[in-house]
């Protein structure tokens, strides 16, 4: 009955716009045909939901539990599945997530600020006299963070300290000309400001500390940055590479209304997103 409730948009194989009612599959699931190139297909064909085995209301709870900050460890234990079957379905909301941030402007008053993020254990890089790097060094992942109170957006900087360059880089397409910008005094923002000719507001973080929440004009971003931190240590141990991937998943989480909302968000936009990702594909890969 969930999958009957929504209509193709177009034919997954040709992507042609008119289909007709052909029938229905075992499971009760209605079949289309195209009428161009006549081949038959139902809601879920050339999704993340095609040639699935496990029901899609396992799909909502595993949602649930990721917008909750569980762990993959305890969404296995949860939903009583391998950790191996969290890590897929983790992978296909990757591929429906990809391009959410693409194209949010943040307008009017504008919080950014940047927070890092330690690279795994394993690939800690060491001078050559085996101690660590000390401070923001490459073993650090900068993250741009922003805010305009209404939407949130999270970006990969690159490794070590701010760099106007990559600040600009970062925000250019995300922050609407003009705007106002509370920040604190990073340098590296300075060209951010003179290229969207934005209405400049800092404040010294340092002196900010200790600053009860009401009274700290950084507090919106400060909190951001909190449950950024939050979200990423309940998956510390993932591949960095994937790290983008999982601040567009925060970035939905942040944004996207209450918990069911999200949900019927995701579960709308994955059977009309055509992607789709076979398991072995993905594991053989992992493995390689």
């Amino acid at each position: 009955e969930l999958l009957n409730s929504y209509e193709p948009q177009r034919c997954p194989y040709c992507g042609h716009e008119e289909y007709t009612g052909y029938g229905r599959t075992r499971n009760g699931v209605k079949r289309y045909c195209c009428k161009s190139c006549h081949r038959t297909f139902t809601i879920i064909t050339g999704t993340i939901f095609q040639d699935h085995k496990i029901p899609i209301s396992e799909w909502i709870d595993f949602c649930l539990c990721l917008f909750r900050f569980q762990s993959f460890t305890s969404i296995s234990k949860t939903n009583r599945n391998a950790y191996s079957t969290v890590k897929y379905w983790l992978s296909k909301l990757f591929l429906v997530l990809s391009e959410y941030q693409k194209n949010i402007i943040l307008e009017g008053t504008v919080y950014i600020d940047e927070t890092f993020y330690k690279v795994r254990s394993g690939d800690i890089a060491n001078k050559d006299d085996g101690t660590q790097f000390r401070g923001l060094s490459r073993n650090q992942i900068c993250i741009g963070i922003g805010t305009d109170g209404k939407r949130t957006i999270a970006f990969t900087e690159g490794f070590g300290k701010v760099s106007g360059k990559r600040t600009l880089s970062t925000f250019r397409n995300h922050i609407k000309e003009g705007s106002n910008l509370i920040h604190d005094e990073e340098r590296g923002h300075r060209l951010l400001v003179d290229e969207l000719k934005l209405q400049s507001e800092t404040y010294n973080a340092k002196l900010l500390k200790g600053v009860p929440d009401k009274d700290n004009p950084l507090m919106p971003i400060n909190r951001k940055c909190f449950f950024l931190k939050k979200f990423l240590n309940s998956h510390s141990g993932f591949d960095r590479e994937e790290l983008q991937n999982y601040l567009n998943l925060f970035a939905f989480i942040m944004n996207e209304g209450n918990q069911y909302e999200k949900v019927e968000k995701i579960l709308e936009w994955s059977l009309h997103c055509p992607k789709t990702l076979n398991y072995r594909d993905k594991f053989c890969k992992l493995s390689a």
